[in-house]
């Protein structure tokens, strides 16, 4: 055999090696992957609309990622859950629910509001810190 002909098998074998542990090593980083948390985990706050008020009536959420709102209308009327300044207004039937993701760009206070029942009182507050 050749000088030639043995280099060309042997840098074709090699080549064959090459290629097939870089085949196996996707699979670990694929499995890696898989059991990677999220890292925009979501944040879920639960509030209670009924009739007149919010429970809770100030809400904090941090600036950074996103915030999941469970809006859960336990009264007999319909209600909004309104924050003009965040540019949410959401209207909840009686005894149903809505969730709501909230992103803020800005940290501040901003006024809460049912916009059906404000005059009796139903207001609160939004924190972003």
């Amino acid at each position: 055999m050749s000088m030639n002909r043995w280099l060309f098998r042997f840098s074709s074998l090699l080549v064959m090696i090459v290629w097939w542990m870089s085949l196996g090593s996707s699979h670990v980083f694929a499995s890696v992957t898989v059991v990677t948390p999220p890292t925009d985990l979501t944040k879920v706050i639960e509030v209670e609309l009924n009739d007149d008020y919010f429970n809770p009536n100030v809400i904090t959420i941090p600036l950074a990622g996103s915030t999941t709102l469970l809006l859960k209308n336990k009264g007999k009327n319909e209600h909004t859950f309104t924050v003009k300044k965040l540019g949410i207004d959401v209207v909840i039937e009686s005894g149903k629910e809505k969730n709501i993701t909230v992103k803020p760009k800005n940290t501040g206070t901003y006024e809460l509001i049912c916009r059906y029942h404000l005059l009796k009182g139903m207001a609160g507050k939004v924190i972003v810190k």
